[in-house]
């Protein structure tokens, strides 16, 4: 991976799965990883593996279908870190399974406020900060349910 000394990086989805593996490798990298999940549990044995490591991360519990919560996360990662270079909007759940004529209707509105808000609401507050900082990447992960 390519050097990320001296980058911010906020990882959604972080407390296990593939978001706690790109919060680390971030880390490996040498970024300033903000962990953010809803799972405050998991989130912080993120951080805790990340510090272990050597490397320097913070926890910040957010619901990535609230707007006001990416807001959120995006305020305290520029709070404790000053800038923001990196986005991987990775949280994202499957949701409940069946045909259509029989899904319930509030699973339909987790799975959309998640796997669709999620990541507007996140790139709505991070790109104005990301290019405040100089600009980086925004990564948007989906899982094969994505199709």
């Amino acid at each position: 991976m390519t050097n990320l000394r001296n980058k911010v990086a906020i990882v959604t989805g972080a407390a296990s799965g593939i978001g706690r593996e790109v919060a680390l490798k971030y880390a490996e990298a040498g970024a300033q990883v903000v962990v953010s999940d809803i799972d405050e549990a998991g989130g912080n044995d993120t951080v805790v593996l990340i510090k272990k490591a050597g490397g320097e991360a913070i926890f910040v519990q957010a619901d990535v279908s609230s707007a006001a919560d990416n807001e959120r996360l995006v305020n305290e990662t520029l709070i404790t870190y000053g800038a923001l270079h990196i986005a991987c909007n990775n949280a994202g759940i499957g949701g409940p399974q069946g045909p259509v004529g029989e899904y319930p209707i509030d699973g339909w509105d987790k799975v959309i406020g998640i796997n669709l808000s999620g990541v507007f609401y996140g790139m709505r507050y991070q790109i104005p900060a990301m290019l405040k900082s100089g600009g980086g990447p925004v990564v948007n992960i989906a899982s094969i349910l994505g199709q």
